[in-house]
């Protein structure tokens, strides 16, 4: 995917004040994972921050203020990851201790006659356990307010997902 496709998730002020920048700060040609989800998280959080709404409707489009707020929102260079192993292995505890209490929820609910809601849990236990590590590495500096959409959202997808596989 390009920087072009991912500057449409932007707010309209926000792509007149700072899409300029936002390509060239991106660069050409296709991203990598870690660039699409800083876009991705960088569009949430402006969106949701108060900061970024009042700062393109105060500074005109010929300050500089404008490649402060581009650095500000998009954190994306290609060449070094935000995250360290110590992050990675953090992230890798989130999820093993997220699938281990996830299927022995899924064992609980299927003991206890919730036979559906166990599968449910069982099958959900690993998707949505790395969803949830993906502040502790993937998605380190990012907005918190950006985290938890992203994240939410994820696992809302899963959990509506799982429960139309149990259903059919």
């Amino acid at each position: 995917m390009t920087a072009e496709r991912l500057l449409r998730l932007y707010p309209r002020a926000w792509r007149d004040r700072y899409g300029g920048e936002f390509l060239a700060t991106a660069g050409p040609g296709r991203l990598s994972l870690q660039q699409m989800i800083d876009i991705a998280a960088g569009a949430i959080d402006a969106w949701l921050s108060s900061d970024v709404r009042n700062a393109t409707r105060a500074i005109s489009a010929a300050t500089s203020g404008g490649r402060t707020m581009t650095v500000r929102t998009m954190i994306c260079r290609k060449s070094e990851a935000r995250y360290t192993a110590w992050d990675g292995l953090i992230g890798a505890g989130v999820m093993l201790a997220g699938t281990i209490g996830l299927v022995v929820m899924a064992i609980v609910l299927r003991e206890a006659g919730w036979l559906v809601a166990g599968e449910m849990a069982r099958s959900l236990a690993f998707p949505v356990s790395m969803a949830i590590s993906m502040p502790f590495w993937m998605m380190k500096g990012q907005p918190r307010k950006a985290q938890w959409v992203i994240v939410g959202g994820i696992v809302a997808f899963l959990v509506v997902i799982g429960y139309l596989a149990t259903r059919f």
